[in-house]
């Protein structure tokens, strides 16, 4: 029975460090064809619904691990205080303006929120229950499973960033990230950033 209350508090402990688990990349792709070269410099756009700030907080993050990484990079919100809009020749108009060589594109996929229960904690224990006969062991959990207890809401947010080539308008290389009930923070996006970054210099890239 030990080996089973064991098994139980590592389970509830799996949910509650997943809940707070930093970023991390799910998938990468990149053109194989492309040849190794300065992509320099970037246009960094962030495409947000309805929050200019998180965009220049984002942007102005990833313009800096650029010039960190020794590439050359733009806010795009430094050419266009409003979004960019979504046609050919407004992009076309900021490319100009900021004289990019390759644009970096992120926007969110989605953001799921999920439920999962709590059990109250006093079901949680650390006893040994190997002398319980079945007949107080049975009623034992049966009281456990059927206790109070609260439902708590984790939030799953994908990320997704591309970086097209300019000249050929192909897109060269993406990658896309989970977070677990991120906060929208300068760190938040710091960490994201790192793992893009670290991406495009596995991939010789940057």
């Amino acid at each position: 029975m030990k080996t089973l209350y064991l098994f139980f508090l590592i389970s509830v402990a799996t949910i509650f460090l997943s809940s707070c688990s930093a970023s991390k990349l799910l998938s990468s792709w990149k053109d194989e064809s492309l040849e190794q070269g300065s992509i320099s410099p970037v246009l960094v756009i962030g495409v947000v619904k309805h929050d200019e700030t998180k965009r220049r907080i984002y942007e102005d993050t990833f313009v800096d691990s650029f010039k960190s990484a020794g590439t050359n990079a733009m806010a795009s919100y430094t050419l266009s205080k409003a979004p960019i809009e979504p046609h050919k020749t407004a992009l076309r108009e900021i490319i100009k303006k900021a004289e990019a060589k390759t644009i970096l594109i992120t926007h969110m996929v989605s953001s799921q929120e999920k439920d999962f229960f709590q059990p109250s904690s006093r079901i949680i224990g650390t006893n040994s229950y190997s002398n319980q006969s079945l007949f107080s062991y049975y009623p034992f959990i049966y009281n456990s499973v059927s206790s109070s207890g609260s439902y708590i809401s984790t939030t799953k947010v994908l990320l997704e960033t591309s970086l097209y080539d300019v000249k050929t308008e192909k897109l060269i290389w993406t990658a896309r990230t989970e977070s677990i009930d991120p906060v929208m923070t300068r760190k938040y996006y710091q960490q994201l950033i790192d793992l893009f970054l670290q991406d495009l210099a596995d991939q010789k890239i940057l």
